[in-house]
């Protein structure tokens, strides 16, 4: 033991009654037990993310050629219309 220990004065209680004794049994008496959700209530709702016998729709080649055609045509629409805002406004 260290010095400091040594020196130390015990802890006296300072109260007439005694200190009830602690045990390390388990608890008497009947125990209540946890009770869950009925009916899964309370839990969050989990659906299949596609129910059985559901396909998932296929893009058709000529509906991936039309959307970039449109965005390779609103490409070259506003460099055009950048190239004519540029002449109309000239930058100095």
């Amino acid at each position: 033991m260290t010095p400091a220990l040594e020196t130390e004065a015990p802890v006296v209680s300072t109260s007439s009654k005694p200190a009830p004794e602690v045990s390390k049994d388990k608890p008497k008496g009947p125990q209540k037990k946890q009770r869950g959700p009925k009916n899964h209530q309370g839990k969050a709702n989990w659906h299949r993310p596609y129910p059985q016998g559901y396909r998932i729709p296929k893009l058709e080649p000529s509906a991936v050629d039309s959307v970039f055609n449109m965005a390779r045509n609103l490409m070259e629409f506003t460099a055009k219309e950048q190239e004519r805002m540029n002449r109309t406004f000239p930058c100095k």
